[in-house]
């Protein structure tokens, strides 16, 4: 493979990697909103 393969699945496996990262984020925060709603009903 030439060397701008790798370039190219770097790029990829660094923007996967910060979906997936800020999809954690937001499932971390939503659940966290959700059991302050379940506390203060």
């Amino acid at each position: 493979m030439d060397k701008y393969a790798w370039y190219v699945i770097v790029v990829y496996v660094v923007t996967f990697g910060l979906l997936l990262a800020y999809l954690a984020w937001m499932w971390l925060r939503l659940r966290a909103a959700r059991q302050d709603d379940r506390g203060r009903a």
